[in-house]
């Protein structure tokens, strides 16, 4: 009988598998998968084990994982029986369905203290999923920032392909369910969500369109291109100066910066733009990854030109191909004054201080 701690993970697609699973494992706990693709949890209890291969700009290492197993979310009494025993609920289903995994916990009868980390690209997801619920009983819910690229996967293999690098930053609050490792650290929470919304999610966002006016199909691309490359450097310097004005960020940010650049220049990653580029309402939203840095930079008087080229060829272009632009278009479609008093909302003062730094 294993004597380590029970994870019961809910999702188990290729972050679940590629990226959190390992970590649960080093950490001790025997994992239990719960999903609602009943074909993936036959084939996990079938196969108990799966490869990960990692790469990198030289080279691809290959991980194995064994000894795991899974069940189907619908299987209330299973999924309740292994609630009871688990130490950590963890999650990577996607934001939208965080609340009904923690339902579930709410409704089981486990008696002892546990531990809830949702590992989703949302704000605070673990601790605002709990701050919707009126009873916590003894669940302990942290958040955390998770940081990994997964590639498009070419087969319905158990195997995985990721990146090397990962990161996953536990708010720094007292409880330390998992330890601190070359992925897991503890931090402060606001800061480091800040830190990888506005230089990771932020430069992503200004490639992806900026990749797509060059006629590129994949990040990668821009890296082959020596003047596209002196842009992504560009605007991750921006960003970069508009998060440390922000927060008062005194650590060095050479090697992330460093990293970020190596990581989208990756072409096994396969990062399409159009992907990267769909949901523009959100992500051009006001204090979000682009609109929050720039805010900044202007108001501190600084250097905003890549975000001004950015800016120029959204209100130049119908970028028709990318998912959800068209609601999006109804902002851009009559010039920059529309765009700032309509999409952000600015007062009289804010517009002709942004339209100085942008025209």
């Amino acid at each position: 009988m294993s004597t380590n701690k029970l994870a019961l993970h809910f999702g188990a697609g290729n972050i679940g598998r590629g990226f959190i699973c390992p970590e649960l494992k080093k950490n001790n706990y025997d994992v239990i998968f719960v999903d609602v693709n009943q074909d993936l949890v036959d084939n996990i209890n079938l196969k108990k084990h799966y490869k990960i291969m990692s790469i990198t700009k030289d080279s691809t290492l290959t991980d194995t994982i064994s000894d795991i197993s899974a069940i189907n979310f619908t299987d209330s009494a299973l999924v309740n029986k292994f609630l009871i025993e688990a130490d950590l609920v963890t999650t990577s289903v996607g934001p939208k369905y965080v609340d009904s995994v923690y339902k579930l916990l709410i409704n089981s009868n486990t008696t002892k203290d546990i531990f809830f980390i949702a590992f989703e690209n949302q704000y605070r997801s673990s601790t605002k999923t709990a701050g919707n619920s009126s009873e916590s009983k003894n669940i302990i819910s942290i958040d955390a920032v998770v940081d990994k690229i997964v590639p498009p996967q070419i087969d319905s293999s158990l195997d995985v392909i990721v990146e090397k690098y990962g990161s996953i930053v536990i708010d720094s609050i007292g409880h330390r369910p998992l330890a601190k490792s070359d992925i897991v650290s503890y931090g402060d929470y606001e800061v480091e969500f800040l830190k990888k919304l506005w230089l990771l999610n932020g430069l992503h966002l200004q490639l992806a369109y900026y990749g797509i006016s060059n006629e590129k199909n994949y990040i990668h691309e821009i890296f082959q291109d020596e003047i596209l490359k002196v842009f992504a450097a560009d605007a991750l310097d921006a960003l970069s100066n508009a998060f440390v004005l922000k927060t008062n960020y005194k650590n060095s940010l050479t090697e992330f910066k460093e990293s970020i650049l190596q990581r989208f220049s990756l072409p096994e990653l396969k990062d399409e733009v159009l992907r990267v580029a769909r949901n523009p309402l959100l992500k051009f939203s006001k204090n979000e990854r682009f609109h929050g840095p720039l805010d900044v930079l202007i108001n501190k008087d600084l250097g905003v030109h890549t975000f001004k080229a950015i800016i120029d060829l959204l209100l130049n272009n119908s970028f028709a191909n990318v998912e959800d632009y068209k609601n999006f278009n109804n902002f851009t479609n009559d010039g920059l004054e529309k765009f700032l008093v309509q999409f952000w909302e600015l007062s009289s003062n804010e517009v002709n201080q942004y339209k100085e730094r942008l025209i």
